[in-house]
């Protein structure tokens, strides 16, 4: 269900990806360890996305927020680890640069 660009987005150096098939992409971020599942939610003239987290392996995911695209997932990942890491500077773009 994800396109080839979306896959793209998702697989860039940012992220180990752990999981990937058409129902969800499981990510871990390189920068803060946490793990991140987008989930492709389909209506019937659109997609939007589900935004899951969890802080470690054996925890449950728990709701993270809705989004209306894979890049707008990715970067609520980076502004995510960014607070995390309490370094919020809001500069996506050039933290993005730097992973793809």
């Amino acid at each position: 269900m994800f396109t080839k660009k979306e896959k793209e987005i998702m697989s860039i150096s940012y992220f180990i990806v752990l999981n990937e098939n058409e129902a969800m992409y499981e990510l871990e971020s390189k920068r803060t360890g946490q793990i991140w599942a987008i989930v492709p939610i389909s209506l019937e003239q659109s997609v939007y996305y589900k935004l899951l987290h969890k802080y470690l392996t054996e925890d449950n995911y728990h709701f993270q927020t809705d989004c209306g695209s894979v890049l707008d997932a990715v970067l609520e990942i980076i502004n995510h680890d960014d607070y995390k890491l309490h370094n919020r500077s809001g500069l996506f773009e050039e933290v993005l640069k730097q992973y793809t």
